[in-house]
């Protein structure tokens, strides 16, 4: 279980405040052997007893299965600065050397908590500091220069103050903006490792595509010949043979169609690399959506296209991703349920959200979405890589592709890619 922050386990700052418990009841133990009669030990011991009960109840809560909240390790952390004024005021005020603890909690907090969390633990911090210099039990043995006295503040002790907080101030920036840089630095890396997996899936994929294409290559060859051959002969035979002449020329149509499948195989799958940029208006894309759907299927598709082009994209990587989520949204809804497609444009950015009717998609399913062999279909149905390879495409474009989706609640999968300048004709004078 982690800080819901940082990502540093909750379970460190159960250890520390055992550590630190520890070593403020040996502090308090010497601190009264060396100064006897002057430091009230059993108030000072209560409170480090309170701070241990207090983190005996964290140990339990981190036992629970439910989710820490945010707030949690930042209560816990304004607790202890509590509890270290209140071990100060009782052990000579801001005269106690150990009033510098307050800036390991100061660091703490920059570095376990964001923003408005880092900077009132801080304010915190820096007040319990200040209102030791008016409130303390007065320790004669650690007194000096008017420290302690108990007459309030004078000159070096406002500067004293002054100096703390300038300091809380400059740890919670400098700390909390290293800190949130690394936590930056950290979501890339694992950003970019993902996306170096997926184009090693894809570079495999590829490689078993072109694979594929090249053993299928020379029995669809001979398929064809055995066709054409078939088909003459029954075309010999005249009206006897018309059915077996229609099978025939149906078997050269299907292999025509493989051909063409295993050309696109052989190609990079999914990827735009080699592809040019061209314009593309809504309708020609809207066109070429539809044109391998059924009449019954195209009449469940919704379009809402903007007033603005398309502007220049791959074209056919475009058409191949968009089909593979229009085909999943279709099989997803249950008929006469419809499927839209809708376009917008954000800043530099252009949607293309693809929302279904259909039964959605459990928590543990949404979490799978994308790997390639993975599908929710009947086997022989799909091969789960559609959406695997629509990212992918997304991606390469410098987009992405997201999925929204809750039980009994349909599907959105949005697809996000920059918006590329028009493509301007040569003109040769």
């Amino acid at each position: 279980m982690t800080y819901p922050s940082s990502g540093i386990p909750l379970t460190w700052l159960l250890r520390l405040r055992w550590i630190t418990a520890a070593a403020q009841t040996a502090a308090i133990l010497v601190s009264a052997r060396l100064l006897p009669d002057e430091l009230p030990v059993l108030p000072l011991l209560g409170l480090v007893a309170l701070g241990a009960l207090s983190n005996l109840a964290l140990m339990l809560r981190l036992r629970r299965p439910h989710p820490v909240r945010h707030a949690l390790p930042g209560l816990v952390l304004g607790l202890d600065i509590l509890l270290l004024t209140g071990l100060l005021f009782g052990s000579g005020g801001p005269a106690n050397p150990f009033t510098a603890i307050y800036l390991v909690h100061i660091t703490l907090a920059a570095v376990v908590m964001r923003g408005a969390w880092a900077w009132g633990l801080g304010l915190l911090a820096t007040a319990g500091f200040g209102l030791l210099f008016f409130w303390n039990v007065h320790i004669h043995s650690l007194s000096h220069m008017d420290h302690g006295d108990g007459g309030g503040m004078s000159l070096h002790l406002a500067g004293m103050w002054v100096a703390f907080a300038l300091t809380a101030g400059l740890i919670a920036a400098f700390v909390g903006r290293v800190t949130e840089a690394l936590r930056q630095r950290d979501e890339e890396l694992a950003a970019l490792r993902d996306l170096s997996a997926r184009q090693a899936r894809l570079a495999a994929l590829t490689t078993l595509a072109a694979g594929v294409a090249h053993e299928l290559g020379s029995p669809l060859g001979t398929i064809a010949v055995a066709a054409k051959e078939l088909q003459r002969a029954a075309e010999d035979l005249g009206l006897m043979g018309s059915a077996f002449t229609q099978d025939a020329a149906l078997i050269r149509q299907e292999v025509d169609r493989c051909r063409r499948i295993l050309d696109q195989l052989a190609d990079p799958s999914g990827t735009t690399l080699g592809e040019a940029f061209h314009d593309l208006s809504w309708a020609d894309l809207q066109a070429e959506l539809v044109a391998g759907l059924s009449e019954a299927d195209q009449a469940r598709v919704a379009f809402r296209w903007p007033e603005a082009p398309c502007g220049p994209v791959p074209r056919q990587g475009l058409m191949r991703a968009l089909r593979a989520l229009l085909a999943n949204a279709l099989e997803a809804t249950p008929r006469p349920g419809r499927v839209r497609l809708e376009a917008k444009r954000e800043a530099d950015l252009w949607h293309i959200d693809v929302i279904d009717e259909g039964r959605g998609m459990a928590p543990e399913v949404l979490a799978r979405v994308g790997e390639p062999f993975f599908s929710t279909k009947a086997a022989g149905v799909g091969m789960g890589l559609g959406f695997f390879l629509a990212r992918t495409f997304a991606e390469q474009l410098g987009g992405d592709l997201t999925v929204e989706s809750a039980p009994g609640e349909g599907t959105r999968v949005q697809m996000t890619w920059p918006q590329v300048a028009a493509v301007v004709p040569e003109t040769h004078g």
